[in-house]
């Protein structure tokens, strides 16, 4: 009777051939995320910190606003124009890194804001699963936090919505100067972001949202301007035999959202 009750709870872990397939699908183990001890890093695919003077491999929504320019005993990649305003209320300009389809990524880099300092409100972007210019997420980087600054938001064929679990003004806005700051943003493979500023120990918006499933990455703002470097992307191709048919093929229509506030 004894050893029948041991048996009855005993915990039985995946087998090895399970636990790859739990570690590619991004599933849970026991009700927590299932992580391979010592799994390796994503690959890097990508590293631009614009020394050569070009801005090769980046494809911006509006090129007459974008260059290359010297800055601080270095170069840098600048958005020095705002964009304008779509169909849809949305982020105006954005630079995608060509050739990188993912489904979970990790883009590094630094920033710096160059909009006017009394404007709390100025922000900087950092996009990713980008379909279209009316499909895409987007992490929202700012001075102050409300329903639609420093928030991870969602185009989803209508105006931009709040996904992130933090609640509306509850999110640590940290892009209150005009200085350079270090982000980082990452997403797996069941659609679980998280976003960092400066302190890349702890992420100040988090989200899980799969609606799209994969996608390009990129930088750039709502309707302000700003200086980028020292870009590194790892990630997960889309067409890596490991994920290839997890993902959805392109947006739905049936997933649109309702519309978000009319303001920025």
């Amino acid at each position: 009777m004894e050893k029948a009750r041991i048996e009855k709870h005993k915990v039985r872990f995946p087998s090895r051939a399970r636990r790859l397939f739990l570690l590619l699908c991004g599933l849970t183990f026991y009700g927590q995320p299932f992580v391979a001890a010592g799994a390796p890093e994503m690959p890097l695919l990508m590293r631009s910190d614009f020394e050569s003077g070009t801005s090769a491999g980046w494809r911006p929504n509006i090129p007459a606003n974008w260059r290359v320019v010297d800055a601080e005993g270095g170069r840098v990649y600048e958005l020095f124009a705002p964009g304008q305003p779509g169909r849809v209320r949305a982020p105006t300009s954005w630079s995608l890194l060509e050739g990188f389809d993912l489904t979970s990524f990790e883009l590094t880099g630094r920033f710096k804001s160059t909009a006017d300092p009394a404007n709390m409100l100025g922000d900087l972007c950092i996009f990713f699963h980008f379909k279209d210019p009316e499909h895409f997420f987007y992490v929202h980087f700012a001075g102050a936090s409300d329903e639609v600054h420093n928030i991870i938001g969602l185009v989803n064929g209508s105006d931009r919505v709040k996904v992130n679990r933090e609640a509306a003004g509850g999110s640590t806005a940290r892009l209150k100067d005009r200085g350079w700051h270090t982000f980082k943003v990452t997403c797996d493979a069941v659609g679980e972001v998280k976003a960092y500023i400066d302190d890349l120990s702890s992420p100040v918006l988090t989200a899980r949202d799969d609606t799209f499933g994969h996608g390009l990455v990129g930088v750039g703002s709502f309707d302000d301007t700003g200086l980028f470097d020292d870009i590194e992307l790892r990630g997960i191709r889309r067409t890596d035999p490991a994920v290839r048919g997890l993902v959805q093929a392109e947006p739905r229509p049936d997933l649109a959202r309702g519309r978000g506030p009319a303001t920025k």
